[in-house]
């Protein structure tokens, strides 16, 4: 489908090729499996020329890349980071990597560390699971607001404003049997979430897929990132929630105490760290 795309809609004002290049981005942030010149081009309806010079700058400072044997260009990690890279918390990844690689020995599940981003959940760094079998989320992988476990245990922790904010233009939309479709459902999940200390996902984004997440929180007691294992059902089934949320919960809390988390007296509403 075919979405037109003006500068003009935005002012005079402004470089032009620098409008067009963010749409470029934009565009291809929707499209995590990637987007060929053509489909670019025609997408945005910029001239070919045009999207390929972008797409060739954006290649050479390593903010897309190019799949040689599909031609199709996605985000790089480097520009799936960039929000992460500017915010307050820089420490994140460094304070964090360590125990995603202690929490993935004591599950031998998937570790994720992932902030919100612009309506959706985005996956910062993974440790992969030892089983041969095993899922993958790669850095700059989008997570859906209202089907991640990720997203659940940093949205049930966020002050109320923030959290309306963000749930604002959320359309539930259903994606297997167990999806949250409804506004009321959703809130009684974050409920949950809250009162447990970490959020769930029972197969709603991809069927037999089940993730457990705890939020980490930065020094002033906000939730800055999610701690997530992800996995099979069979081998995460929802008898082991409690266990594994345990497991989760305690590992976040040794991120967040490394962000100062506590240290001034200032904790979130639940004490939960």
């Amino acid at each position: 489908m075919r979405t037109a795309v003006t500068t003009r809609h935005r002012g005079d004002s402004g470089v032009p090729i620098l409008h067009r290049s963010l749409h470029v981005l934009d565009h291809l942030r929707q499209c995590p499996r990637g987007a060929s010149l053509t489909e670019v081009s025609r997408a945005l309806d910029f001239p070919k020329n045009t999207v390929y010079r972008i797409l060739h700058t954006l290649c050479a400072h390593d903010y897309v890349r190019r799949d040689e044997a599909t031609l199709l260009y996605t985000l790089s990690r480097k520009m799936a980071t960039l929000a992460y890279d500017s915010a307050q918390d820089r420490g994140l990844l460094e304070n964090s990597l360590d125990v995603m690689r202690r929490l993935r020995d004591a599950t031998q599940e998937t570790v994720v560390i992932s902030i919100l981003d612009r309506g959706e959940g985005l996956v910062l760094e993974q440790v992969q699971s030892s089983h041969p079998f095993r899922f993958v989320c790669d850095a700059g992988t989008r997570q859906i607001l209202h089907t991640s476990a990720s997203t659940k245990a940093i949205l049930a922790f966020l002050p109320e404003p923030e959290r309306k904010a963000a749930l604002k233009s959320v359309l539930f939309k259903r994606f297997t049997a167990n999806t949250i479709t409804s506004r009321a459902k959703f809130a009684a999940a974050l409920a949950e979430a809250r009162l447990a200390g970490y959020g769930v996902d029972h197969g709603e984004a991809l069927d037999g897929v089940h993730c457990v997440a705890a939020p980490v929180f930065n020094h002033q007691g906000f939730p800055v990132a999610a701690l997530t294992i992800t996995g099979p059902a069979e081998r995460i089934p929802v008898s082991q929630f409690p266990r594994l949320g345990a497991l989760v919960v305690e590992h976040a809390a040794e991120i967040s105490k490394r962000l100062g988390y506590g240290l001034n007296g200032k904790r979130n509403g639940n004490g939960h760290a």
